[in-house]
C-alpha cells in the first residue's frame, strides 16, 4: 500500500510540474506521473519537503469556555496567534494557576530579544548570572577597600 511522502517529485520538478506530490511503499517512491526510483535515489535528488500545516487538536479533558474579552483585542490576538491562539491561551492559563506568573509586554520582549534574550530559560541564565558577577563585584570592591585602606597607612607611616 502506497503513503504519502510529504515530498514533490523532484523529477517532475525538473519538468516544469514543481507540486507533483510524491508516494513511497517498501521499496521504491513514485508519482502519479510515472516517475518512480527506490527511496536513495529519490532521496539523493534532493526533493522539496511539504511543510505539514499545525492544527489544534483540543485534549481529551479540556473543555470550550466562554470568557470575555475586547473584540478588537481578541480578533488581533487570533490573526497574530493564527493556529497557535487556542494553546497560547490554554498555556496562559495554565501558567496563571502554576503560581504567580511574570508576564513581559512587548516592549519588554522587544528590547530582551535586541539583548539577545528569547526564551524563559535564557532570562533566568542571565538572571543567575547577573547575581553571580554581582556578588564577585562585591567581593572584589571590598578587596580594593582594603588594600587603599592599608596603602593609605602605609602611606601614613611613612610620611
Amino acid at each position: 500500500m502506497a503513503d504519502r511522502a510529504f515530498m514533490y517529485c523532484p523529477l517532475c520538478r525538473n519538468q516544469g510540474s514543481p507540486r507533483v506530490e510524491l508516494n513511497r511503499d517498501n521499496v521504491d517512491m513514485f508519482c502519479p506521473m510515472g516517475h518512480k526510483a527506490p527511496h536513495a535515489q529519490m532521496l539523493s535528488l534532493n526533493p522539496e519537503m511539504i511543510k505539514m500545516e499545525v492544527r489544534f487538536k483540543p485534549g481529551i479533558n479540556d473543555v470550550k469556555a466562554e470568557v470575555w474579552v475586547n473584540s478588537e483585542v481578541l480578533m488581533r490576538a487570533k490573526e497574530s496567534l493564527g493556529e497557535r491562539f487556542h494553546p497560547t491561551v490554554a498555556s496562559l492559563i495554565r501558567s496563571c494557576m502554576a503560581g504567580e506568573p511574570v508576564l513581559i509586554d512587548g516592549q519588554q520582549a522587544a528590547e530582551l530579544r535586541e539583548l539577545g534574550v528569547k526564551n524563559g530559560a535564557e532570562m533566568v541564565a542571565t538572571v543567575k548570572l547577573n547575581a553571580e558577577l554581582s556578588a564577585q563585584n562585591e567581593t572584589l570592591v571590598a578587596k580594593l577597600n582594603e588594600w587603599e585602606e592599608r596603602m593609605s597607612k602605609a602611606m601614613a607611616s611613612v610620611g
